[in-house]
């Protein structure tokens, strides 16, 4: 279930289920902005953030001053503060100016000599689950992040990102996987984030040691 936003700028009150602190819709802070976007009730957006055409998953957070344009976020996916992600595209070669005025109808400065659009703005990124993105990291247009991928602090995505690799630096680098080959294929096929509510519950303590959930959900999936 998600909510749709043409604008949304109020934060709303926590309530409690039984075992599990849960927002009866998100939970968003001060002087956000969220358009034309699916949003789950299980969410948590933080002050200062713009979200446009974009879509967040489950039990995803976003710190504050984040920046997210035409974008799929999946579910458990943590967010550090002044990330941008899909931030736009200018032309770099054969137009002779980067200027918008010349090539599209949006008025970027207020004005534009444009009848129609001639470039291609805006990309589209798809953020997998589970994914942990730190502060300042930028995501480019047209990049897929797999599956528990972490970004560094500061990391300059321009490629796509494989599941649960570990990247920093400008351009992103594989730095190292977080589990082994196996383990990783597992995770994969199990989707651990679409289990229901009471199965995370009754099994949160497996998620502190990979060998462990692994060994006792084989054959489960």
């Amino acid at each position: 279930m998600f909510h749709r936003f043409k604008k949304h700028l109020r934060q709303l009150p926590l309530f409690k289920t039984q075992a599990v602190d849960i927002e009866p819709r998100p939970r968003i802070g001060i002087n956000t902005e969220i358009h034309d976007s699916d949003v789950s009730p299980l969410t948590s957006i933080g002050k200062n953030c713009y979200l446009y055409k974009t879509s967040l998953g489950a039990f995803t957070y976003l710190s504050q001053n984040v920046n997210i344009m035409n974008t799929t976020v999946g579910k458990f996916c943590s967010i550090g503060q002044g990330v941008c992600i899909c931030t736009g595209i200018h032309p770099s070669s054969t137009f002779v100016s980067t200027h918008p005025a010349f090539f599209s109808l949006h008025k970027q400065s207020g004005a534009t000599f444009a009848k129609e659009n001639h470039f291609r703005e805006m990309g589209h990124a798809i953020i997998g689950n589970d994914v942990w993105i730190g502060t300042n990291a930028i995501i480019m247009d047209d990049i897929t992040i797999g599956d528990g991928a972490i970004i560094g602090a500061g990391t300059i995505v321009t490629k796509d990102v494989k599941p649960y690799s570990i990247v920093v630096g400008n351009p992103a680098k594989h730095l190292r996987f977080r589990f082994e080959e196996d383990e990783i294929n597992f995770l994969l096929e199990f989707k651990w984030w679409d289990k229901d509510l009471t199965w995370i519950e009754e099994n949160y303590t497996k998620f502190h040691d990979i060998k462990s959930f692994v060994k006792d959900n084989s054959g489960n999936s």
